[in-house]
């Protein structure tokens, strides 16, 4: 063989094994990105994603951004404000977040789309910290962002946090079961790795949340607001107060109108001195300030989950007041009619049947009557065992649906309540007077025995049926829900043992 041809093979023997080696080395590192990232989408909680799912598959523009606490998770609904107003916004509220974490949010985000107005709660504006003690909180907030300058630099920030460092030392912080670590919130993988046996059918299809970014939270704790005088302030300088300005600051500087908020709750008086403080911060960059400790908005009996965050029943009237403020005095429209927006129509359906299965799911007489204040629905009680009324936080729900409790005595049997709680019609002692009367609502009967079952009756508003019920259980009360003329749900609570103490009678709910 020729020797230079000889050589020549070689060398391409030798040049096409190198490029097999590389081809090889290329392909197992795809093979392991591809792998890596797959289980980095399968072993991370799914939490961050689903809150802001409906944010990054929208490409169209954002009204409204909300930031701040779970005060803002829980206190304001974009759904609402999408029924009433037409306004597009998006709830970015985080569990235990400082305002220096609140600040990187509003950041990232901003990274995206630029809206027309930014609020922010104002909730611990007076601490040191920058980011909250129970880290998994700040993966919630963190961790849907995508790696951009923004997310690293926020991150830098964020654990640069001496304040926080030393209460951990102190014991004065809580316990997190998050670690602390840069690499967590860069790549959350190397947090979530050990999920492998709380992996769930969550995590291969997780499920939408229908809030755009908000979170309903169902109960009902009565408390009080004690308000301290309005002279009474924190001093400025704190970590909390300079971010702040840096948020209004930044926003300003890109054109965005900014609202400051302290959504409403039990406040101790530091936290009001902060709410009075953010008055002087509202009024030197000249933004909107909406103080809801100073306002009736709320009812504090009705209205609390724990005395910390609003319930739906707050949360509905907080959205309904902020949803007006923005739209008497800013330049937000109403896109209901925006055929750009018609898939907003389409996910309010869906939240519409959120709302209803968490009527449907409820068990609680206190809960379920919350969950009817302030939605557009019919409701229509029959009232069979008068110690309901004995009950003051039942009589204080009553009053929030819109029932006139002065009107309700022990011979009142049903109440009908129409349009939005606008309409109450009260029908009192139909069961023992005499079985047909005229009301307000026309002439109103009882009929038993229907269909020939013995203490089946129904009550009959000009001879069309409008509750059904059986005399022979033990139901204290019956309530039926209707949405848009379809029954949404029918529920009876049966009455048991009086308590001992309050002579309140105890409920459970029959479906």
């Amino acid at each position: 063989m020729n020797p230079i041809l000889f050589i020549f093979n070689f060398k391409v023997l030798d040049i096409m094994k190198k490029i097999k080696r590389i081809i090889s080395c290329a392909i197992t590192i795809c093979l392991t990105i591809g792998i890596l990232t797959y289980l980095t989408d399968l072993m991370e909680r799914k939490s961050s994603d689903q809150k802001y799912e409906d944010f990054w598959k929208q490409e169209e523009g954002f009204d409204v951004l909300f930031f701040g606490t779970s005060h803002m998770i829980n206190g304001v609904f974009p759904m609402k404000l999408w029924d009433d107003y037409g306004i597009v916004s998006y709830n970015f509220g985080g569990h235990s977040n400082q305002i220096a974490t609140t600040y990187w949010v509003m950041e990232n985000a901003l990274d995206k789309t630029k809206p027309q107005v930014v609020v922010i709660d104002c909730l611990e504006v007076e601490n040191q910290r920058k980011c909250s003690d129970i880290f998994s909180y700040v993966h919630l907030s963190l961790d849907t962002f995508p790696l951009s300058c923004n997310k690293i630099k926020a991150i830098w920030d964020l654990l640069d946090d001496p304040v926080l460092e030393q209460d951990i030392a102190d014991g004065k912080a809580r316990t997190s079961a998050e670690p602390r670590t840069k690499i967590g919130l860069l790549w959350d993988y190397s947090v979530y790795h050990s999920r492998w046996n709380e992996i769930n059918q969550n995590d291969f299809e997780p499920a939408s949340t229908y809030e755009k970014g908000a979170e309903s939270r169902i109960g009902v704790r009565s408390t009080q607001l004690n308000r301290i005088n309005k002279d009474e302030k924190i001093l400025p300088g704190s970590t909390g107060d300079i971010y702040l300005r840096r948020m209004i600051e930044d926003c300003q500087d890109r054109g965005i109108e900014v609202v400051l908020t302290y959504l409403p709750f039990s406040a101790a008086p530091v936290q009001q001195m902060t709410a009075n403080y953010i008055y002087d911060i509202a009024e030197e960059y000249n933004v909107g300030y909406i103080n809801f400790l100073d306002t009736d908005i709320v009812n504090y009996q009705t209205d609390m989950y724990d005395g910390e965050h609003l319930n739906p029943s707050g949360a509905r009237k907080v959205t309904s007041y902020i949803g007006k403020y923005l739209f008497d005095n800013y330049n937000v429209c109403d896109h209901s009619v925006d055929g750009k927006y018609e898939f907003w129509n389409k996910d309010y359906t869906e939240y519409t049947n959120f709302v209803n299965n968490n009527i449907n799911n409820c068990s609680s007489i206190n809960e379920y009557l919350m969950l009817l204040a302030g939605d557009d629905l019919e409701i229509r009680m029959d009232i069979r065992n008068k110690d309901i009324f004995k009950n003051q936080l039942i009589m204080n729900l009553l009053e929030n649906i819109g029932v006139d409790t002065n009107q309700l005595s022990c011979k009142t049997d049903f109440i009908i309540i129409k349009d939005y709680g606008q309409k109450i019609y009260v029908i009192d002692n139909i069961r023992n007077a005499e079985p047909t009367q005229m009301t307000e609502l026309g002439n109103a009967s009882l009929r038993y025995d229907l269909d020939g079952e013995e203490g089946e009756y129904g009550l009959y508003i000009e001879d069309e049926q409008v509750m059904l019920g059986n005399s022979l259980d033990n139901t204290a009360i019956q309530i039926d829900v209707y949405r848009n003329d379809t029954k949404i749900d029918s529920v009876r609570f049966a009455s048991s043992t009086l308590d001992d103490i309050t002579e309140e009678i105890k409920l459970t709910a029959v479906r």
